[in-house]
């Protein structure tokens, strides 16, 4: 049985997480690579600055994870990202749905994330999800999208 729950009930959670990043996220990234020790040696700290909601079985380490924050009346996902193993079950979905309805709880009116121009799996899941590109950053080959969020009851 599959649980969602905040990161940090394991020790294992972060190195798996770290691991998820390097091969899912990374390779993606124009700006970024994947054995870059700087960016590396960040993200425990980036963590801390937010929070994340892990996807695992049961007593298991992690098979995906949402990481965001809130800044007033504003929902940032920074990260999703499901094990390639572990995709098709609807896990990524589950995922930002928790992490949208916290941030509606928590006041937020607006989500708002980065799509890698290369990450077309991304941009379709996006779109079906209800987000919109509203701008393109061609230095960095990302593109923000933007979705309003629905307070409760509503």
């Amino acid at each position: 049985m599959r649980q969602i729950r905040y990161r940090g009930h394991r020790p294992d959670d972060l190195p798996t997480l770290i691991r998820l990043i390097r091969t899912e996220l990374m390779p993606m990234s124009h700006t970024v690579s994947p054995d870059d020790p700087a960016v590396l040696a960040e993200l425990p700290d980036r963590f801390d600055s937010g929070r994340t909601i892990v996807a695992a079985p049961e007593g298991g380490p992690p098979l995906g994870f949402v990481h965001f924050g809130q800044i007033h009346s504003l929902l940032h996902i920074d990260m999703l990202v499901v094990d390639p193993a572990s995709r098709k079950h609807g896990i990524g979905l589950e995922l930002m749905r928790r992490a949208e309805r916290e941030g509606t709880l928590g006041g937020s009116l607006m989500a708002v994330l980065f799509v890698d121009d290369v990450n077309e799996k991304a941009r379709r899941f996006y779109a079906r999800e209800g987000y919109e590109p509203v701008r393109h950053f061609p230095d960095l080959k990302v593109t923000q999208w933007t979705k309003p969020l629905r307070s409760e009851g509503q």
